[in-house]
């Protein structure tokens, strides 16, 4: 077998541009899946939501509680400091406990406590890869695969939190004080695309062609899991 060596990788674009290219691919846009866009507009029936929740519960709860931390196992010591103080507050703020929070809000939407608990014990296997897929990238894949995921994920769910909430209080009757750990993640919108736009200006935008070829595959891997899990059932 002839082996083909490659001199060198031409890239197709500067990484801000494919960056850039990226931000209006509608598979790595969250809220942009139809059944995103039903239930933050009021139209999804109740079951559907109610479902379409429960399939999320291990991803911001249970196992993946912390997934959506921006964990990079190549880190320098500032970034590292960053990281571990954003896990710290994370593990130790009343608002960000998503397991209590996630399941006083989803009971509030009419879900049996029964049901999230079968969800945590047992995800779907759709859940199960947005997790082991998010972990792959960030813990033992390249610092711009890592920062690419949460390009995709961290930097957006601030925003779909915030307006699940909104739709949950607005079209589906569920009061606010049940609505706190939303509410909680909305409000670090702003602190989150800061962190994430350092990774991104720090480790992909700096990388070489190849990796950063690979840290846009990541990406799309991560946004098909994401699809995946809205579409399932």
């Amino acid at each position: 077998m002839k082996i083909v060596e490659v001199e060198r990788i031409v890239e197709s674009g500067e990484a801000a541009a494919l960056l850039a290219e990226d931000e209006n691919a509608p598979h790595l846009r969250l809220a942009d899946h139809p059944v995103w866009r039903d239930a933050l507009a009021g139209a999804l029936p109740v079951s559907d939501l109610q479902a379409l929740l429960t399939r999320l519960t291990p991803v911001v709860a249970g196992r993946g509680r912390y997934a959506f931390i921006a964990k990079i196992a190549v880190i320098d010591r500032d970034d590292g400091t960053r990281l571990f103080d954003r896990l710290y507050r994370a593990t130790h703020e009343a608002d960000s406990d998503a397991d209590k929070g996630w399941r006083l809000m989803t009971e509030a939407l009419g879900m049996s406590p029964s049901a999230l608990t079968e969800a945590l014990e047992n995800p779907s296997a759709e859940a199960e890869d947005l997790i082991d897929m998010v972990r792959l990238h960030g813990e033992q894949s390249s610092a711009a695969e890592a920062a690419g995921v949460a390009w995709v994920l961290e930097r957006q769910m601030p925003g779909l939190m915030g307006a699940l909430a909104d739709s949950l209080a607005g079209h589906y009757g569920v009061a606010e004080d049940a609505l706190v750990f939303l509410r909680g993640e909305a409000a670090r919108a702003a602190e989150t695309q800061e962190w994430v736009r350092h990774l991104i200006d720090k480790y992909f935008l700096t990388a070489e062609p190849y990796t950063v070829f690979e840290a846009r595959r990541a990406m799309r891997e991560i946004g098909w899991a994401w699809t995946a899990l809205a579409e399932a059932g």
